[in-house]
């Protein structure tokens, strides 16, 4: 239930409903306890990036307390990303989002059995799978 509501927010966020750019003092009450977070940076947002930010502030009252502060964390990462960084995380959503389900469960249960590594564990793992991916890219390479 809770990745269908996060599933729909991030559907929200990438949609354009159309509103004007509006300034931070505009806002309703629950906008802003909503879109905290992203306060200092509001006035230096471009319209498309506040109509997708107000579009997820649509549904955010419906969420449980929990939900609303996972909302919100992200929006501080979200916020923290460079411009190309934000493109390569909406690729890779999508990317993620074309896997058919059991391969994205799957996926998904290997991603939280690496979160419960230990971090020399996690570095082994990260250091292997960068092994496997330059081993896998030389292969690529000679078969051009």
């Amino acid at each position: 239930m809770a990745r269908t509501r996060l599933a729909v927010l991030i559907g929200v966020l990438l949609s354009s409903p159309v509103w004007a750019a509006t300034p931070w003092s505009a806002l309703t009450a629950m906008e802003k306890r909503a879109l905290a977070p992203l306060a200092g940076q509001w006035a230096s947002m471009d319209d498309t990036q506040q109509r997708k930010w107000r579009a997820v502030v649509e549904h955010y009252d419906t969420l449980m307390p929990e939900e609303q502060v996972r909302v919100q964390r992200r929006m501080i990462d979200w916020s923290r990303l460079s411009p190309q960084e934000r493109a390569r995380a909406l690729d890779q959503y999508r990317a993620l989002r074309s896997i058919p389900p059991e391969e994205r469960e799957a996926l998904q249960q290997r991603w939280q059995e690496y979160q419960r590594l230990s971090p020399e564990e996690r570095a082994r793992a990260r250091e292997q799978a960068r092994e496997q991916h330059n081993k896998n890219r030389v292969n690529r390479d000679k078969d051009k």
